[in-house]
């Protein structure tokens, strides 16, 4: 636990569900120690210790600002659908009092080239082939990284308590690795990441009837709050700055802060990634063999590629009988989960 001097200079900031997080201010207050790309090897054993860690500056600030450029010019003003990270629905943008986009997007390297070129272009221009991220997120998977799922977060929905692994993880639970890309220095009242520190060492997220995404979801949430609670887990929002990285293993409990009265955004971008010899493993009740990557620092993973004359018919009918589409879907992951219990 932080010592009461050191308490008396750190926010303590509400989750989603009202827990208590430490958030700094700035550097000085951060506890969090921040690695470079020359410290791989001891930045790794805090990472399997902890559950998560930060690198410093794996992005430039050329390629953030670019990053951004492309948002504004391309997604803000953009007046049909894209898939969202917070429902893998096809919607329009939403927008709060301030402009900010309020429903992430999902997949930037799925998105369509006709509409968000720019945007694609960027992400795999300084993320899919960045060859420092993808040297760091590899020493953490022990293998060559696979991306299998990317987000854009401009204003803060604030995210609710979860580990990633009851979604998505790796064939083997808790191989999959994610990182934050921080866009620009975020403000501790923007909506910080958040990390519970050595919650990875234990499976919450198996995924059964009682909690299934599709009619019980939840009930998941509520038990991970629980679980915080009980385990009396620590909760921290280390500070990052534009090009920073936090990474953090499938089964560290994480989320985003609130926004609190904050003019702010918080442009950032997360990424998933799996061994690329690994299956992908999706709400625990699918295994996914993803066949043979590419030639770029990361493998990548395109679900839903817009580039596909397939995934564009598909995408069609989302967008215009969404009520048929997605009971049609839950249904489905109903029946797998049943099947699998």
């Amino acid at each position: 636990m932080l010592s009461d001097q050191l308490l008396a200079y750190m926010l303590i900031l509400p989750t989603k569900n009202g827990l208590e997080c430490q958030t700094p201010a700035n550097n000085e207050d951060d506890p969090t120690p921040k690695y470079t790309t020359e410290e791989i090897l001891e930045a790794t054993e805090y990472y399997h210790r902890n559950g998560y860690v930060v690198f410093k500056s794996l992005l430039s600030l050329p390629q953030c600002q670019e990053l951004m450029s492309c948002w504004r010019e391309e997604v803000k003003p953009f007046q049909g659908y894209i898939y969202r990270q917070a429902t893998a629905k096809a919607e329009k943008n939403l927008f709060n009092e301030k402009g900010f986009v309020m429903n992430p997007i999902l997949n930037l390297q799925s998105l369509d080239q006709r509409n968000f070129k720019k945007l694609r272009s960027s992400f795999e221009k300084s993320i899919v082939n960045n060859a420092a991220l993808a040297k760091v997120t590899g020493a953490l998977v022990s293998d060559k990284p696979r991306i299998v799922q990317s987000m854009y977060f401009e204003g803060n929905s604030a995210t609710w308590e979860h580990q990633d692994s009851y979604y998505l993880d790796d064939e083997i639970p808790g191989k999959m690795v994610a990182g934050w890309i921080a866009l620009e220095d975020i403000d501790p009242y923007a909506g910080r990441f958040f990390v519970c520190p050595k919650s990875h060492l234990a499976d919450y997220s198996d995924m059964n009837i009682e909690n299934n995404i599709a009619t019980n979801h939840e009930a998941y949430i509520n038990s991970i709050v629980d679980l915080i609670k009980d385990k009396s887990y620590e909760i921290k929002a280390p500070r990052l700055l534009a090009g920073d990285v936090l990474f953090w293993n499938s089964m560290t409990i994480h989320g985003s802060l609130n926004t609190v009265d904050c003019p702010a955004s918080r442009s950032s971008i997360t990424f998933h990634a799996i061994r690329s010899s690994s299956r992908f493993n999706v709400f625990r009740t699918s295994l996914r063999n993803l066949g043979v990557g590419g030639s770029s620092d990361f493998d990548v993973f395109r679900p839903k590629d817009q580039a596909l004359k397939r995934n564009k018919a598909v995408f069609m009918l989302e967008s215009r009988f969404p009520k048929a589409f997605y009971s049609l879907k839950n249904l489905a992951i109903t029946y797998l989960i049943a099947r699998k219990g």
